[in-house]
């Protein structure tokens, strides 16, 4: 190749985005090749990692390619500039797949992991080629600090970032698509991927070795060990960010037994949209893994699995206030019920679907919020998720687009995806990472899911767990008193063999707290009894209040002081060691 370097000249907007490292990680870096192969056409994107050394990577896909004359434009001002979609322009490509729209930063994303890398094109429509060469500069913070200020004092200004070559090849009849490579790995990019010690392959299955299937990989990240993907190896955290980012169908149910599957294609209009996402005909593979969404709910430590629920077949409809400002409108949602085989658990999912003009263009997107009854694991199934048209921005905010009323734990049981058909383009940041949170469509979407959670499910979720508890209180208490009553026969000698609580009177107080029935055996304890009501007060400690007493009064009735401690005794430490 000719060593005729030229300066890659890039938008100002995008130089405060290079400032800040460009993308939150590796994989957020790395999707951007794979919905550009997705927005090209393309059937695959195939990325090599160079698993375990980590000394090369490549991505490839079968596309329609980019030609040499849109390649040098993107490379001469037009990153960050080119091919945004209007508000109310929804295009589609190759099987009706919704295309997000291309920024051209999909080539400058590999400057968060390596220095140089080449690039290789075979553009379908014009049968042309060319191979290219990018590099980076190291900029220091000073030199990208000042850039940001001088991006901020003019912004029409272009920023020089790096230099770039390329030259034509011949055609390959039948070639097409992208091949991106490069040897130039940063060197921190290189060392944390290189860190294995916490690969949960190795950890799980004591194998060293890349996972031989993508299921392999969900069992290993699945593992109740593990409650979070910090403490998984920097390459188990790539794979999970890949396959949440790319626009592929969920996991599939396998036929082998014990094998893992998610609850969210049970839904029927989920399951309409994997059928969707199966239509589009694309698919990922990192170190030639076929990925999926790795969404697995229900996702806890109790290994409540999605074969262990049980989905209604219809839904029950709610309504909600939903209110955005000024704005005020009632909505409705289907509201699933999901029955947990041999346990009182019942799990909630809500699926919505709305459409509206906010501001005068149209904001469409439908979505679900599952809820369980115990913490997510690992966590980072936790939070919200917006996917827009199929391409996850950003990963699960865990904050709920900062949801501002506390709900405690509640929290770290909640898993959303909401999937935008329509709008939200406008606050789409450059680096496809997040959103403007001051734009409208943004905001009506925050005060859609605030109020949901608000109005309905998180008061549902107080009342269901507030009986769910009161109906386990009583059945341990249940119980708790019919061993009592055992330990009582054993220790009188069958003189007593229960208790019952009578209720106060309104009429008088009763003068002991006890009353030793010989004739049925019972032991009836007051509650209009003065003494007796100071212990019995909290509902909670009833109970057990109750079986003190009982406790205390039949050891009383003995007339050896060494008898009543041996009994009292006995029975004391039967009650406590329930």
């Amino acid at each position: 190749m000719a060593n005729n370097w030229k300066p890659v000249t890039l938008a100002a907007k995008v130089i405060g985005h290079i400032s800040q490292g460009m993308y939150r990680t590796p994989a957020g870096a790395i999707k951007e090749l794979i919905s550009n192969a997705y927005d090209a056409g393309a059937s695959y994107a195939k990325i090599h990692t160079g698993f375990p050394r980590f000394s090369t990577f490549s991505c490839e896909d079968d596309g329609t390619g980019i030609s040499k004359d849109k390649f040098i434009q993107l490379m001469e001002g037009g990153i960050g500039d080119s091919d945004k979609q209007a508000m109310s322009n929804i295009q589609t490509g190759t099987n009706g797949r919704p295309i997000v729209g291309r920024l051209g930063v999909g080539l400058l994303s590999l400057a968060q992991i390596c220095s140089r890398f080449s690039i290789r094109s075979f553009h379908e429509s014009t049968k042309t080629a060319f191979e290219a060469e990018i590099k980076f500069p190291p900029y220091s913070r000073k030199e990208l600090d000042q850039m940001v200020s001088e991006a901020k004092n003019n912004p029409s200004k272009v920023i020089r970032h790096g230099e770039y070559r390329c030259v034509d090849i011949p055609f390959e009849k039948g070639n097409h698509g992208i091949l991106v490579t490069t040897t130039s790995l940063r060197d921190m990019f290189r060392k944390t991927m290189a860190n294995l010690d916490a690969f949960a392959n190795k950890r799980f299955f004591h194998s060293k070795e890349s996972y031989p299937t993508f299921e392999r990989f969900l069992e290993a990240i699945a593992n109740p060990k593990l409650s979070s993907l910090y403490f998984a190896s920097p390459y188990d955290q790539l794979i999970f960010g890949i396959a949440l980012a790319a626009p592929i169908p969920y996991i599939e149910p396998t036929t082998r037994k014990g094998g893992l599957r998610t609850i969210i294609t049970d839904i029927p209009p989920i399951g309409v949209l994997q059928n969707e996402l199966k239509s589009f005909g694309f698919r990922v593979e990192v170190d030639n893994i076929e990925l999926r969404r790795p969404v697995i709910l229900p996702s806890n430590k109790d290994r409540v699995k999605a074969s262990d629920c049980l989905v209604p077949d219809k839904p029950r409809k709610i309504t909600f206030a939903l209110k955005d400002g000024v704005h005020s409108e009632e909505v409705t949602v289907d509201k699933y019920d999901i029955q947990v085989k041999d346990r009182d658990d019942t799990f909630q999912l809500f699926y919505f679907d709305y459409a509206e003009k906010v501001n005068g263009y149209p904001l469409e997107f439908s979505g679900y919020i599952f809820l369980q009854t115990s913490r997510l694991f690992p966590k980072e199934y936790n939070g919200i998720l917006i996917r827009l048209r199929h391409v996850a921005i950003g990963q699960y905010d865990v904050n709920v687009m900062t949801y501002p009323s506390a709900e405690g734990p509640r929290f770290s049981m909640l898993s959303s995806e909401v999937f935008v058909r329509n709008g939200l383009d406008d606050a789409l940041k450059v680096d496809r990472d997040g959103f403007n949170t001051l734009d409208p469509h943004y905001i009506r979407l925050q005060a859609f899911v605030h109020s949901i959670l608000h109005e309905e499910i998180f008061p549902g979720s107080w009342e269901e767990e507030k009986t769910r508890n009161k109906q386990r209180r009583e059945v341990r208490e249940k119980a708790s008193i019919s061993t009592f009553g055992k330990r009582l026969r054993e220790t009188t000698n069958k003189k007593f063999t229960k208790i019952e609580i009578v209720p106060r009177t309104k009429t008088h107080d009763a003068a002991k707290p006890a009353q030793l029935d010989r004739a049925t055996g019972i032991v009836k304890i007051y509650e209009s009894n003065a003494e007796a009501k100071t212990v019995l007060g909290r509902k909670k400690n009833r109970g057990l209040a109750s079986r003190v007493i009982a406790a205390f009064e039949v050891a009383n009735q003995e007339h050896s002081a060494d008898k009543r401690r041996e009994i009292f005794y006995k029975l004391i430490g039967d009650i406590f060691s329930e």
